[in-house]
């Protein structure tokens, strides 16, 4: 049996929303995944400043971060593309007029541009992570790989109209995750089965959200966790159980690759 590369979101895939910790069974699936010559990937809307360590809890050493944008292989950068300066300061002198939160993200850092509302406290609630402090203008001397959008009404589509090369989804009730047009997280496993001189044959991802379709869409095997929106199951060749459920160990059980 050829060996896989297999894509694994975080939030909703690895790491349980309920507990905000990696099952037991989900270590246990990856570790025995990696003992198989299997190649285990982390790909995720997170900046590496969000991991908190998880990859190296999990000894992976390799992932596809910020929706596509950060790709790096065993301690090596291979693509590394950030959002144009000049629409990122056009964007966030938009917003800021309008009193509307906005947070800069690269490999480092997670930082908010201002605080007019609790919305990026909420935001980071729901994902547990560090409630990012202010630096305003944090932009005019840092690159930026993504940007969040603290704003949950439906008329986001403005912005869409303003910023015609940029992709607004939403990652989840509080807040949008903003990149580059061109594609999400199908960029990165491109690159890196490209690195790695492997065919998409050979690849797996498995995801829960919306920034999740496009990977699952790409790779040979595209699994939506069982407790993905309706949307991103239809796009899936398998529906595995939930996260909370044993859902990844169930998984690669049923693949024979554990």
């Amino acid at each position: 049996m050829h060996k896989k590369v297999i894509f694994l979101d975080l939030d909703g895939t690895i790491i349980s929303h309920k507990t905000n910790s990696v099952p037991d069974s989900t270590k246990d699936a990856i570790k025995k995944l990696q003992q198989n010559g299997h190649f285990v990937v982390i790909a995720t809307g997170r900046v590496p400043a969000l991991f908190y360590g998880i990859d190296k809890e999990l000894g992976i050493d390799s992932f596809v971060a910020a929706n596509g944008r950060i790709v790096e292989h065993k301690g090596e950068i291979i693509l590394d593309n950030f959002i144009d300066k000049k629409v990122v300061e056009k964007l966030v002198k938009t917003v800021y007029d309008l009193q509307i939160d906005i947070g800069f993200e690269n490999y480092t850092d997670y930082v908010l541009n201002s605080k007019f509302t609790d919305l990026p406290n909420k935001f980071s609630d729901v994902f547990h992570l560090e409630y990012p402090k202010v630096h305003h203008n944090y932009h005019l001397d840092n690159k930026v790989h993504q940007l969040v959008l603290f704003y949950n009404d439906t008329d986001y589509t403005k912005f869409e109209k303003q910023f015609p090369t940029l992709n607004f989804s939403f990652s989840n009730q509080y807040g949008l995750d903003i990149n580059e047009k061109g594609g999400l997280k199908e960029l990165g496993v491109k690159k890196l089965l490209s690195h790695l001189g492997i065919d998409k044959k050979h690849s797996i991802a498995v995801g829960d959200g919306f920034n999740d379709i496009s990977m699952i869409q790409y790779c040979e095997i595209g699994v939506a966790m069982g407790n993905a929106h309706q949307d991103v199951k239809n796009h899936a060749n398998i529906v595995a159980d939930s996260v909370d459920d044993d859902g990844i160990f169930k998984l690669f059980t049923k693949l024979n690759l554990i």
